[in-house]
């Protein structure tokens, strides 16, 4: 592998990881913000509660339906858990009262309208 190919690849690297923080900033609000506990989140949303502190902590690269199923379950999209938040959007999840739903699992669940 020569020096352009390495960086090509350190490239790569730095762009997939670009949002990570941000995405686990937002996610991490969010769900706080629904009151819904980390094990029960990762129920909701299909995956390891492993996975989901990665998420939260900025170090996993999850997929994209992953992605889809995290902003399904706290009621956004996609592309608000990816961009920084503005005081707009904020003052808008806050402004959200909570709702109860129950999941295909038979749990209760907080859940933002």
């Amino acid at each position: 592998m020569d020096l352009g190919q390495r960086q090509s690849v350190a490239d790569e690297n730095a762009e997939r990881f670009r949002f990570a923080p941000v995405f686990a900033a937002n996610v991490q609000r969010l769900r706080k913000q629904a009151k819904i506990n980390k094990k029960r989140f990762a129920l909701m949303v299909g995956i390891g509660r492993p996975f989901l502190n990665k998420i939260e902590d900025g170090t996993a690269n999850p997929r994209l339906d992953v992605v889809v199923r995290i902003a399904d379950a706290l009621d956004t999209t996609p592309q608000e858990l990816l961009s920084a938040p503005t005081d707009e959007t904020r003052e808008a999840h806050e402004a959200k009262p909570a709702r109860t739903f129950s999941s295909s699992l038979g749990t209760r669940h907080s859940r933002l309208l």
